[in-house]
């Protein structure tokens, strides 16, 4: 799918402006669902660490309800670290999160940030895009990625890897959205990241296979503690040290 938007972009990128910086990285929380119809109960954990030396990440997530009973889980990656990532990436959430909470398409919404991206990036400030998004009433995932690492969903011991290659938002004018759903039977978890963490084992040409063996491995179905030892053990390929930003959000989805 291919999205330009041009000069429309200007009157979007000015939404960015008035939301409030107000993430909701509250480790493992029970969600409650307003809609009596709903059949499926989400947990969300989560675990950061920012690049050593660095004062502020260049990762930016968000978890939050969506008007139509959908809960969404993103994470967008600046390039590099520091504030200019982090300036990138948090644009891309604040607006994503407006235009979603609002009611746009995603597809249209992903176009028209990555218009705005470009239109007024004067240097390199790209910023992948990685969104899950759980139907509380269907059960139905759709994973929606452009530049972005692998999800990983956890049944028992056995890991799916849900995977896009794809540019970065703002290289290309026209952007080429990966999309891709599954339906969940309840009980399944749900493993988002950025690339600190695939990145962190600098031994391995395939990058997701160490995370994929990680979690096939852990027998706890407690997801902030799979968060944390994900984290630790990124941090451990590095001999103890964050070499670069990492986010991780993880969902337990399971029939009420």
């Amino acid at each position: 799918m291919q999205i330009n938007y041009g000069g429309v972009s200007k009157v979007i990128s000015s939404l960015a402006s008035d939301i409030e910086e107000k993430e909701k990285n509250v480790g493992k929380m029970p969600l409650s669902d307003p809609q009596k119809e709903a059949k499926y109960k989400i947990q969300i954990a989560s675990a950061k660490a920012t690049k050593n030396n660095s004062e502020v990440s260049g990762d930016t997530s968000i978890q939050t309800s969506l008007h139509d009973g959908k809960y969404m889980m993103a994470i967008s990656d600046g390039m590099g670290s520091g504030s200019r990532a982090q300036k990138s990436s948090s644009t891309v959430i604040k607006m994503l999160r407006r235009l979603l909470t609002t009611g746009f398409d995603k597809d249209v919404s992903i176009g028209l940030i990555n218009s705005s991206v470009n239109l007024n990036s004067t240097e390199e400030t790209y910023a992948s895009i990685d969104i899950s998004v759980i139907d509380r009433n269907t059960g139905n995932i759709e994973f929606i990625k452009n530049g972005a690492c692998p999800t990983f969903i956890k049944a028992k011991n056995k890991v799916e890897v849900v995977k896009a290659v794809s540019l970065p938002a703002g290289i290309v004018e026209n952007i080429d959205l990966v999309v891709y759903d599954k339906d969940l039977k309840g009980g399944e978890i749900i493993v988002m990241c950025s690339d600190g963490i695939l990145e962190s084992n600098q031994e391995l040409t395939n990058k997701e296979i160490w995370v994929k063996e990680l979690l096939e491995n852990i027998e706890t179905e407690d997801i902030q503690k799979i968060a944390n030892i994900l984290l630790q053990e990124s941090i451990d390929n590095g001999f103890g040290i964050a070499k670069d930003d990492m986010t991780i959000l993880i969902a337990k989805v399971e029939k009420i």
